[in-house]
């Protein structure tokens, strides 16, 4: 990756993560002393019960799934090995785990901190255990879907980009909107989860960037194999 592309992500980076953990860190301040704000949470709850549909309850008790880490890791171990974020599939493959099993660690210590309790179980459409802040399936989801995306986005350009980047926040609403809709979370627990989600997979993506020294990237330029030295060193051309 070129020294100017690299710093590009990097400010990028850097401003995104300041962004999600200042989101996660007014919701867990508005959790620890709650004020008004909180009837919020009750009054969206309350509303998606009372408009819940057969239909609607079936496919989200589906797509709720796409949060899951049974989902999520299998998947990502797949695109490391099908489209490499770096030339070596095992480093790929390890960011991967790292990205998932790092959100799964602080969503856990996050809800132990927080110990914030879900929705009635009476309102639950399935099945779910613990605190409920941060929602996990979409800390999951978000860091997941964002690491999936920016691995096909390096293979694409132009339009196809956008749809890639737009079907993984498509696929991180479906999963936010699921848990509030099956009752098992609360409206701000996906939107914590979502930010922690974001947070620490751009944290993550650009540690990786200055841990690596070569700063290769996989893109569709790089497919055409390597190229001659000789034809590449101006200093072997004279």
């Amino acid at each position: 990756m070129p020294d100017r592309l690299l710093r590009r992500w990097l400010a990028f980076g850097a401003v995104a993560v300041v962004l999600a953990a200042w989101v996660f860190g007014s919701l867990a301040d508005d959790l620890a002393a709650p004020d008004e704000s909180g009837a919020t949470d009750p009054a969206v709850t309350g509303w998606l019960i009372a408009h819940r549909t057969g239909w609607l309850t079936g496919s989200l008790q589906v797509l709720t799934w796409l949060g899951s880490g049974w989902v999520t890791i299998p998947l990502l171990l797949a695109a490391a090995v099908a489209i490499p974020l770096w030339r070596s599939r095992r480093w790929t493959a390890l960011l991967a785990i790292v990205v998932t099993v790092g959100a799964a660690a602080l969503v856990s210590a996050a809800k132990l901190t927080l110990a914030r309790s879900r929705p009635e179980v009476s309102a639950a459409l399935t099945a779910a255990g613990g605190y409920a802040f941060p929602s996990g399936h979409t800390a999951q989801a978000a860091a997941a879907y964002g690491l999936l995306a920016l691995l096909v986005s390096l293979r694409v350009r132009g339009r196809a980009r956008i749809a890639v980047w737009c079907g993984a926040g498509l696929a991180v609403l479906l999963v936010a909107f699921s848990r509030v809709y099956l009752g098992v979370h609360w409206l701000t627990d996906v939107i914590g989860g979502a930010a922690l989600g974001a947070a620490w997979l751009v944290a993550v993506i650009a540690t990786a960037c200055l841990l690596s020294r070569r700063y290769v990237w996989r893109t569709p330029a790089s497919d055409a194999g390597p190229q001659d030295p000789e034809s590449s060193d101006p200093r072997l051309k004279a």
